[in-house]
């Protein structure tokens, strides 16, 4: 995507500098007050990231601070299972869709304006958590604001019943008002890009996912499945863990469902318009059949 820059002079090239390098905090320090609500944050957030990549002079492609970003939470806990399914997924978002992802995942402290960089952050873990005052109240103003929260249980033998309970808890204390439920088969989320029967991770412990609603979308995902731990790899890019019981396949599908959650963070319920269903029922009804 290129954007068109008219010459100017060398002193409104500097002043405009000054005000690229600050746009994006102070985007984030709005959200931190709650003075703006998700449509003003996503604007600022986006004005912001245009202004980093505005060169003088001349019309260039947009660079590494227009890029979308996938975060992981960084916590007192096993945040760091897992290492580099949060990169693979951003590789291949930016391969298969239209959005202009960065080329690697980032770890993100809940506490830092940098959470309010990204729409998607991804929770992961297996073993019991508990999350700072501070930390519980950032993540809900980013959640109230627009973020969608991922938590990926990676239990190795099952879902993880200590990281489950906190994941419960945590949200309990955040959004008291609000119950998790069942997402439906049905929902969007299932077709936002990719037409899924099944949320695929390393493993298939339950064949749906849960979820928080504020208002009429879902801004936290429950996952059972570690998705991560099928996108996991080594420093030489080898994956660490074959997806049971559907192998490779199975990995695609977890692939499949990493890119769906991202397009739903980023365009929420556009896919639930009549006039994408017949592109979804015809163009991409192509599947992968689920393991039996």
């Amino acid at each position: 995507m290129l954007l068109p820059v008219s010459d100017g002079d060398p002193n409104e090239r500097a002043e405009s500098g000054e005000e690229r390098a600050s746009a994006l905090s102070r985007a984030a320090g709005d959200a931190t007050t709650l003075r703006v609500n998700r449509r003003q944050f996503l604007q600022r957030v986006a004005a912001g990231a245009a202004l980093l990549a505005l060169p003088g002079g001349v019309a260039r492609a947009i660079g590494p601070g227009e890029r979308v970003r996938l975060q992981r939470a960084r916590y007192s806990g096993a945040w760091s299972v897992n290492p580099g399914a949060e990169t693979l997924l951003s590789e291949e978002i930016r391969l298969r869709t239209s959005i202009d992802m960065a080329r690697e995942g980032v770890a993100v402290d809940l506490t830092s304006k940098d959470l309010f960089g990204s729409l998607f952050t991804v929770f992961a873990g297996n073993e019991p958590f508990t999350l700072t005052d501070g930390e519980r109240a950032a993540l809900k103003r980013w959640i109230g604001l627009g973020g969608l929260l991922v938590f990926d249980n990676c239990g190795q033998t099952g879902v993880a019943p200590g990281y489950d309970e906190s994941v419960r808890r945590e949200l309990g204390k955040m959004f008291p008002q609000e119950p998790i439920q069942r997402v439906s088969p049905e929902h969007v989320l299932y077709r936002t890009f990719y037409r899924l029967d099944y949320p695929a991770g390393r493993a298939i412990n339950k064949p749906f996912v849960e979820g928080m609603r504020l208002g009429k979308r879902y801004a936290v995902i429950l996952n059972p499945n570690d998705l991560t731990g099928a996108l996991a790899r080594d420093p030489s890019g080898r994956f660490l863990a074959t997806p049971t019981p559907g192998g490779e396949n199975q990995r695609e599908m977890a692939i499949r469902f990493g890119v769906n959650l991202m397009m739903y963070a980023t365009c929420l319920h556009y896919k639930d318009d009549q006039v994408h269903i017949d592109t979804l029922l015809h163009s991409r009804k192509w599947k992968i059949r689920p393991p039996e």
